[in-house]
């Protein structure tokens, strides 16, 4: 098939294609040649911080002159982000090139009987395929929903990695911390080292209990673990200038983060070295994190309570002057907590508040609500596009189109 023949195949897989079981997946990887067994796998779970942790990582072993794979979801423009190889997203030829045996597999074990894959699960395979085509020295893979029953959790990796957790996708993981901490702690394999940042007790002690159960070293890492010193005896800096000018702003939550990786290279490529660490810094790309997608406009993708309260901390430190915010947010059970939250943020003018459909942003919804936050905005105002990645996609194609309109 085409690249666009493939995409309008995943999409209506999307509609009518649930989450499978994972023997369900298991068959098909095994008609696939089992591609997972032949790569070295780093596993990440959480609820916020997967994609940044996975960045990090990502740019940690390239600096040290290894090669990588990065399966992470979901995609804020591409499809094609889901699955990388070295920082780069999969070219359309081999995007089409994996589709095409995953499908002819997926099609001779529907007349088997077994059941078509979901869209995720899908896209899992094929970043199997891709991984072992190109093989990698390290790939890194992140979970969609969860961990336990998660898709990804046929993999048997090096490392197991994760990130902070709370209440996450609560229709489907439980209404407790404890509940929701029994997922994600799934992914811990037998004797397989796990990292993991600082949780709250109750969640800890659901990992402690896991990683106990399996024989797992826990690793219990947080931000002190960048207590070290350039020689010019200066910290990591988390709010940089970068190539265009623009100006990087990475929350305080970031630090936990970049400790994870920073100790999960370490273990899984010895250490390194201070001057490594800022080259690999300065080449980190974290789409939708706290970027600059338009001269003092802001996109981040704080689509939960936690990522909100995260973003609030980092808006209230980083910007004391005049703030707009536009607004939307994917789970409608956290809406209105999400909103009050925003409302609190010193300094705020005006919350433009639209609403998502699925994965549908109402275009000119949006538009409307852009322009007017955008209008008669003075200079020392910045504006803020928060919430589902789907409203960030939205704000990156609109502002792209707009500058496409200039030229």
């Amino acid at each position: 098939m085409k690249y666009k023949e493939c995409l309008d195949y995943l999409n209506r897989t999307a509609k009518f294609a649930k989450k499978t079981s994972l023997d369900n997946i298991k068959y098909l990887l095994e008609c696939l040649g089992s591609p997972q067994h032949d790569l070295c796998l780093v596993h990440v779970a959480g609820t916020n911080g997967k994609g940044s942790v996975c960045a990090f990582l990502e740019s940690m072993l390239l600096e040290k002159g290894k090669t990588t794979g990065v399966f992470s979801s979901p995609h804020i423009l591409s499809i094609n982000e889901r699955i990388r190889l070295n920082r780069e997203n999969i070219s359309q030829q081999d995007f089409e090139n994996v589709f095409t045996k995953v499908y002819t597999v997926v099609q001779k074990a529907l007349k088997e009987g077994f059941v078509h894959p979901s869209f995720f699960e899908f896209l899992f395979l094929m970043a199997m395929v891709s991984f072992q085509e190109k093989q990698p020295d390290v790939c890194i893979i992140e979970t969609g929903m969860g961990g336990r029953y998660d898709v990804t959790n046929l993999i048997m990796p090096k490392l197991c990695i994760l990130t902070t957790i709370s209440l996450d996708h609560m229709e489907f993981l439980g209404t407790t911390l404890k509940e929701i901490a029994l997922h994600k702690a799934g992914i811990i394999k037998e004797e397989v080292p796990v990292l993991c940042t600082r949780q709250k007790k109750e969640v800890f002690d659901v990992i402690k209990q896991e990683a106990t159960k399996k024989g797992a070293p826990l690793i219990e890492v947080s931000e002190d673990n960048l207590n070290f010193h350039e020689k010019d005896g200066k910290y990591i800096d988390f709010l940089s200038v970068n190539a265009y000018d623009r100006r990087r702003v990475w929350g305080a939550f970031q630090k936990e983060n970049l400790s994870l990786a920073l100790e999960a290279e370490k273990i899984l490529d010895g250490p390194i070295s201070a001057f490594d660490i800022r080259s690999a810094l300065e080449k980190v790309v974290l789409p939708g994190r706290m970027e600059e997608i338009a001269p003092s406009v802001f996109a981040d993708v704080a689509h939960n309570i936690q990522g909100i309260e995260a973003f609030c901390e980092t808006v209230k430190k980083q910007f004391p002057g005049k703030k707009r915010i536009l607004f939307a947010a994917s789970h409608k059970n956290e809406e209105e907590t999400m909103r009050q939250m925003l409302e609190r943020i010193p300094g705020v003018e005006k919350i433009y508040h639209i609403q998502i459909s699925g994965r549908n942003v109402d275009i000119e919804q949006f538009q409307d609500a852009f322009d007017q936050m955008m209008m008669y905005k003075e200079d020392d105002t910045a504006c803020f596009v928060a919430g589902s990645f789907y409203l960030v996609g939205t704000a990156k194609q609109y502002i792209s189109q707009e500058e496409v309109e200039k030229c």
